[in-house]
């Protein structure tokens, strides 16, 4: 894992260097994304390493989940679906890295139904050695996100070689003429930056 974030970290210096213009002097970089593990039906459970600290995600019945240490003694924190909908619900789970300083982040990206219908959204870590959200739907929808509505949420680090991560929200919609779902299009109705504030110490957003 070490050598690979190495390796990792190697390559976006590459890119911004040579060929993305220069991140703001009080923001730091994002590296590329590792695949989620997706909660959801037998796959209820994830084991991490959190900076040397081993916790554990549970997908519970009641379609909430659970941040705890791995033996279950600290609850750390719950994630509830903003639409209300308590059954049928996944998560997608993945460590977020940043560079210049090193750090490390979870990010949490909630669905429902058939067309995976987004309904949550949290970016979490510790913050002063407590496990806190840094941003959630509640801070999406001030940037004019539509929370109840039908959203799917992707996000996506380094990308463009810029060492930034980029949120994205879009919408399915039926073209005119079309009959079947397979026919269904996709519209982005917002796009967002998130960013590191090393100033504030806190993450920010900005539209794009």
């Amino acid at each position: 894992m070490v050598k690979r974030l190495i390796c990792m970290a190697l390559t976006l210096l590459a890119a911004i260097f040579t060929f993305a213009p220069p991140l703001s002097a009080q923001e730091t970089g994002f590296l590329e994304s590792e695949k989620a593990t997706f909660l959801y039906m037998d796959t209820r459970t994830l084991n991490m390493n959190y900076e040397g600290e081993k916790i554990l995600f549970t997908s519970m019945r009641d379609g909430t989940l659970q941040l705890t240490s791995t033996d279950g003694r600290q609850d750390y924190l719950s994630f509830i679906p903003y639409d209300g909908k308590m059954g049928g619900v996944g998560y997608a789970i993945r460590p977020i890295y940043t560079i210049f300083p090193s750090m490390t982040f979870i990010e949490i990206i909630a669905d429902v139904g058939a067309h995976a219908k987004n309904c949550g959204y949290w970016l979490i870590g510790k913050h002063n050695g407590q496990w806190v959200t840094y941003i959630s739907i509640d801070n999406l929808s001030q940037m004019g996100y539509t929370p109840g509505e039908w959203h799917q949420i992707h996000t996506a680090a380094n990308k463009d070689a810029t060492g930034r991560f980029i949120l994205t929200s879009q919408h399915e919609y039926m073209p005119p003429g079309a009959q079947y779902e397979s026919q269904r299009k996709f519209a982005v109705d917002l796009k967002l930056q998130i960013f590191w504030d090393q100033d504030a110490q806190w993450f920010g957003l900005r539209r794009l």
